[in-house]
C-alpha cells in the first residue's frame, strides 16, 4: 500500500462527496449518507443488483446481488441491528502506483453503537482478490473504530421461512386488535391452522397480521422446520444463531 487509506462519502446535503483520511472517519453516521456508487449493469454479468425495502429504516437499501439481498433481509430482521445501508462510502488506497477501491455491502450500527462494515463474498468463493480486499478492510475497521463483520446464513429451511415471512414485513400489516386476538391465541403453544381459528376471525385476513408478528418476533415457531398448518407458534422460543447473530464480527 503505498499511501494512507481514504474514505468517500457523501456530505449530509447530498450534493458532493467528500474525502477524508480513513482514521477520521469514524464519527461519520455512514448509515444515514447516500450512495457514492451503484453498480453497473453489464449482461456478461450473471448476478441481478436489486432494493430491499427496509423496515428497519422504512428505505431502500441497494444490493448487487440476491446472495446480498439474502443478507439484507437477515440485518433487517435483527433486532441489535438500528440502522444500515449500503454503497454509502467507497475505501480507496493506492498500491504499487495505481488508484484502488472497495465499496462494502453495508454500513450497519448496532444498538452498542458500534458501526459494522460487511462485504459480502463472492458466491463463487474467495479468491486473492477478495482476500487482499479483505486485508484492506480490516486495516480501514482499526482505524476507523469499525468492526468487520462475515454474512452467517441460517439452515436452508429457517431461511426459506424467514423470506416468506418477510413479504409482511411493512406495517401496513399490523392490525392492533387482530394482533391482541393473535398474541391471547398463542399465548400457549399451539398449531399455526388452530391459534388461527381460535381468534375467531377470517382466515385470509388474519394470516398476514400472524405473519407480520412473525416478522417482528413477537410472536415465533420452530424456523428449522417447513412452515405450513401444523407449525407450533408461540410467544417466545430459540431464534436459530444464523438468524440472530447474522453477522459475526472478527477483533481486527
Amino acid at each position: 500500500m503505498d499511501e494512507a487509506l481514504t474514505v468517500v462519502h457523501r456530505h449530509e446535503d447530498g450534493h458532493r462527496s467528500i474525502t477524508v483520511p480513513v482514521a477520521r472517519a469514524g464519527p461519520v453516521a455512514l448509515t444515514c449518507t447516500d450512495e457514492v456508487w451503484r453498480p453497473a449493469h453489464h449482461r456478461a454479468q450473471r448476478s441481478i443488483a436489486t432494493w430491499w425495502w427496509a423496515a428497519t429504516t422504512g428505505k431502500h437499501v441497494g444490493c448487487r446481488s440476491m446472495n446480498v439481498l439474502t443478507v439484507a433481509m437477515l440485518l433487517d430482521f435483527t433486532p441489535a441491528v438500528t440502522e444500515f445501508t449500503a454503497w454509502s462510502a467507497k475505501i480507496k488506497w493506492r498500491e504499487r502506483g495505481r488508484e484502488r477501491s472497495i465499496v462494502p455491502d453495508f454500513f450497519a450500527r448496532t444498538d452498542q453503537g458500534t458501526t459494522l462494515v460487511i462485504a459480502c463474498p463472492p458466491v463463487s468463493g474467495t479468491s486473492p482478490r477478495w482476500q487482499g480486499q479483505q486485508r484492506v478492510l480490516r486495516q480501514a475497521c482499526r482505524e476507523a473504530g469499525w468492526e468487520l463483520g462475515m454474512p452467517r446464513m441460517p439452515a436452508p429451511m429457517a431461511l426459506a421461512n424467514l423470506r416468506w415471512v418477510s413479504r409482511y414485513r411493512h406495517p401496513r400489516y399490523g392490525d392492533r386488535e387482530v394482533e391482541q386476538a393473535l398474541m391471547s391465541a398463542f399465548l400457549d403453544p399451539r398449531p399455526l391452522e388452530e391459534g388461527v381459528r381460535a381468534t375467531g376471525l377470517p382466515r385470509l385476513s388474519t394470516l398476514p397480521r400472524l405473519y407480520h408478528l412473525l416478522w417482528r418476533q413477537t410472536l415465533t415457531l420452530e424456523w428449522n422446520r417447513a412452515m405450513g398448518p401444523d407449525s407450533v407458534i408461540s410467544v417466545s422460543g430459540p431464534v436459530p444463531s444464523g438468524m440472530r447473530r447474522p453477522v459475526e464480527t472478527e477483533t481486527v
